[in-house]
């Protein structure tokens, strides 16, 4: 409403006869048109990004961020329909609306889904895991690879998504770095090390009681003792 409503009334002041009635309002007039096209090119933006996530499935709420805007333009708009010169005096909608504020904030709460979104569907995996799997020569062009692709989310985390294939880009990558998890438990390694391994790479780490003469033995035999080391909690 507010997109359509402002596109139609930009349009119908870039050809109102009254800016030919005096230099003073015609100058009045042409910052108006100007200040409206701004707006437009504000809105659009922000219509296009939420469209966009509302198409893949997001409900996005928003009514508090465009509510206030919405209701200032409808005066701005009555009383443009009353009264053609009305929209060169001073009113709220040009005068406390700061655009730039408003798109900063939906971006915030894009972004925020955006994240999300990237963190849902990639693979649960421990970058320190990782480290120690390519300790070993028969994981690390496959561990080289997951990293690789971990990095790759993160680089589109740091820009919202511009169309539907950037989503679908997402879930392709998570796919294949599920593809290549099986790889890894694929080779052979015994559960009760797989489950080590998973432990020791997090901040909680393992106890002492979980490590069995499997686990050692299947480190030395790796030649990843030297990466083990025992702390104390505090």
């Amino acid at each position: 409403m507010l997109l359509d409503k402002t596109e139609q009334l930009t349009s119908e002041l870039y050809n109102f006869k009254a800016l030919q009635a005096s230099s003073n309002e015609s100058q009045d007039y042409v910052k108006r048109n100007t200040d409206l096209k701004t707006i437009v090119i504000y809105v659009e933006r922000m219509s296009e990004n939420v469209v966009l996530f509302r198409k893949q499935g997001f409900l996005i709420e928003i009514d508090t961020i465009i509510n206030y805007p919405i209701e200032l333009f409808k005066t701005l708009y009555k009383n443009w329909e009353d009264d053609k010169k009305s929209i060169i005096q001073r009113n709220d909608f040009f005068r406390r609306i700061q655009w730039n504020t408003i798109e900063a904030e939906l971006v915030l709460v894009l972004q925020k889904l955006w994240e999300e979104y990237i963190d849902n569907n990639k693979p649960n995996i421990n970058r320190e895991t990782l480290d120690v799997f390519k300790q070993i020569p028969d994981f690390t062009s496959v561990v080289n690879s997951l990293k690789d692709k971990l990095e790759l989310l993160d680089e589109y985390k740091k820009s919202l998504p511009t169309n539907g294939s950037d989503f679908q880009l997402v879930i392709s990558t998570s796919e294949e770095m599920k593809c290549l998890i099986e790889q890894l438990e694929s080779k052979n390694i015994p559960d009760s090390v797989s489950n080590f391994l998973k432990k020791a790479g997090t901040y909680e780490g393992i106890d002492l009681s979980e490590i069995t003469t499997e686990i050692l033995d299947w480190l030395k035999a790796n030649n990843l003792i030297h990466l083990c080391q025992v702390k104390f909690r505090k």
